[in-house]
């Protein structure tokens, strides 16, 4: 006869081992799985040194809440997943560094300084000059300094759009006029 109730023998895993973390079991977890976790790190961060960081991290992190785990299988859980997840704030982190670090590179590079004098003395000479012109002409072209078709300026002022294109052909006659002074400073600041 064949019997129902018969239980398979429980086999031993990791997967149901349960575990002491004190500081035996948890030195026994340190040396299995120290190394595997961080190759695992490095396939994130490809630095062997940042990846030990991390793995220490982490243990250091398992150390604090031991006593919330009972079976190894979730501590193991627990290790990987906090490697994976501080590998990848690493790499954030190394994102936003390596950003930084080349936007300030460029910031102190003379040319980011000779680019931005040129551009607010150019844009001080410019707008001194529109702010001379007689009032339509003057918001006709500030408003196209902001970018906007005539057909926007034209509407904005409630003029036509033969006004607006009258108007600026008139306003870049004077300006021409108004800016001769400085063709050869701007031709200095915008050639060196």
């Amino acid at each position: 006869m064949h019997n129902r109730n018969k239980q398979k023998p429980h086999r031993n895993n990791a997967h149901t081992k349960s575990i002491t973390l004190n500081e035996d079991g948890f030195h026994g977890i340190f040396d299995r799985y120290y190394a595997t976790l961080c190759l695992f790190a490095c396939r994130y961060v490809e630095d062997a040194e940042a990846s030990a960081d991390i793995v220490q991290d982490s243990f250091a992190k398992l150390w604090q809440i031991r006593q919330d785990f009972a079976y190894e299988h979730q501590v193991k859980a627990f290790l990987y997943t906090a490697v994976r997840n501080k590998a990848l704030n690493e790499l954030e982190h190394s994102k936003v560094k390596h950003e930084y670090t080349q936007r300030l590179s460029v910031k102190k590079a003379d040319s980011f300084f000779h680019d931005a004098v040129v551009e607010e003395e150019t844009y001080r000479i410019l707008h001194g000059a529109i702010d001379c012109l007689p009032g339509q002409m003057r918001n006709i072209m500030h408003l196209a300094l902001e970018g906007k078709k005539n057909a926007e300026i034209a509407s904005e002022l409630g003029v036509s759009v033969e006004t607006v294109h009258t108007l600026k052909k008139a306003a870049y006659k004077k300006l021409r006029l108004l800016l001769k002074d400085y063709y050869y400073v701007l031709l200095f600041l915008l050639g060196t």
